[in-house]
């Protein structure tokens, strides 16, 4: 295996085990989990925000590994 899909899969695998675990905690079962209030917001509201972060780092930290490989 290539150190470019090593690379790609670990990355999908970190945000999909978080992306998950968010949807999760946002379900049903767990509503009063995701009510909980931290800094005056409930950790869904949270929890959606580190998930769309971590998107944009993960994808950025991609492109620049990518783009650093090219220009070997």
């Amino acid at each position: 295996m290539s150190s470019k899909v090593k690379y790609s899969a670990i990355l999908l695998a970190v945000y999909t085990v978080l992306y998950f675990g968010v949807a999760l905690m946002v379900s049903a079962t767990f509503k009063d989990l995701a009510a909980t209030e931290i800094a005056g917001a409930p950790i869904a509201i949270w929890g959606g925000l580190v998930v769309i972060i971590v998107g944009v780092v993960i994808t950025r930290l991609y492109l620049k590994k990518m783009d650093g490989e090219e220009s070997n």
